[in-house]
């Protein structure tokens, strides 16, 4: 079996700077990670491709992975389509702005078996205000979300009226890119000549800050038939808790285990992101969450974001599985062992990854 991966960033699709992208440093450790889960798989062989200004590949020395480099965003989208015909099945990670995981996703699906979330779901998930709005008529807790425009003198008049702190992002961000707490008018009004200088092309949200612990959690999912949703399976993967920067930008650091909170948590976040799973058609392969926990028990964690895509916390899930998580990924997409895979089980003890290493 053929298995290309995809990762935008690293590959040679990414038209911007890349060396001291975070982008491309949580790219490069994404792609690395589930191809080397990929090479553990008898009869799996994996195809990527590589973006020659970042030098030799992580691949370079090994002769299990095929390596397609290419020196220009063209070139690159030449080569993956032509990847996507030639294999067997594809995963593809890209950022969710300007569309552009959507847009591979649907390159992707028409060409070769994608281990992954449909368009549709794509879609819905990669727009936080359509997202927020869905989940919120489903009843699953989210938080609220409004559109904020940055070239509209009103925004400051009227969030000088609302309340504080809040959270100012991009409707379809990617790596807290662009992102801002404020905790008044006056940073308001700071953040806002920020988003008008550099945010171009780029629409932007308002949400109000939430105390609580930030948490990651994942699903590992297999769509049931449309009338058979008995036949759909969800796994998911053990909360662990998000390490943020604390300059109000929320830069990703890294995560650990376990959450440092109540013994509930895990409960209480499964039982969320299984009515997650369930009230989004499409939802398939991997699919990454972003909660907050609140402290009070009586409040269920709330849903900031879901990722359509294989995530960093991938690293992390990784090294705590027993079993191969590409292994369940990729049979759950050919419809192999659907109904006979054994529950995962995980290692004990605190593991943690740090953004900051990856680059050493």
């Amino acid at each position: 079996m053929r298995v290309f991966v995809s990762e935008y960033v690293c590959g040679g699709a990414w038209q911007g700077q890349l060396l001291d992208s975070s982008l491309a440093v949580e790219g490069r450790a994404m792609l690395v990670s589930l191809v080397e889960d990929l090479l553990r798989i008898p009869g799996v062989d994996a195809v990527t491709t590589w973006d020659r200004r970042l030098g030799e590949s992580p691949f370079a020395e090994s002769s299990s992975c095929e390596v397609v480099q290419s020196s220009s965003a063209i070139e690159e989208r030449q080569i993956f389509e032509r990847l996507c015909d030639e294999s067997d099945a594809a995963f593809v990670i890209a950022p969710e702005f300007h569309g552009i995981l959507t847009a591979r996703v649907e390159a992707a699906s028409i060409r070769t078996k994608l281990v992954g979330c449909n368009v549709a779901a794509t879609t819905l998930c990669s727009d936080k205000l359509r997202l927020s709005e869905y989940l919120a008529d489903a009843n699953i807790p989210t938080v609220l979300t409004e559109t904020f425009e940055p070239e509209n003198p009103e925004n400051l008049e009227a969030g000088s009226k609302s309340k504080f702190p809040c959270v100012i992002k991009p409707r379809d961000g990617a790596g807290s890119l662009w992102t801002f707490k404020v905790a008044n008018a006056a940073e308001l009004a700071q953040a806002t000549t920020h988003l008008r200088r550099d945010g171009a092309g780029f629409s932007f949200i308002r949400q109000p800050f939430i105390e609580g612990t930030a948490v990651a959690c994942a699903a590992i999912v297999t769509a049931g038939q449309i009338g058979k949703p008995q036949n759909c399976r969800i796994d998911v993967l053990p909360p662990c808790m998000q390490i943020l920067s604390t300059d109000g930008r929320f830069g990703y650091e890294g995560a650990e285990f376990p959450v440092q909170h109540d013994s509930s948590v895990e409960t209480r976040v499964e039982r969320v992101v299984r009515r997650c799973c369930s009230a989004i058609t499409g939802l398939s392969g991997y699919v990454g969450f972003d909660l907050i926990v609140p402290s009070n028990q009586n409040i269920e964690p709330i849903i900031v974001e879901i990722n359509p895509r294989i995530t960093t916390g991938y690293l992390l899930w990784q090294k705590t599985c027993h079993h191969n998580l590409a292994a369940r990924m990729l049979g759950r997409a050919s419809g192999l062992g659907v109904k006979d895979d054994p529950p995962l089980s995980w290692k004990t003890g605190p593991r943690s990854i740090r953004i900051s290493s990856l680059s050493e």
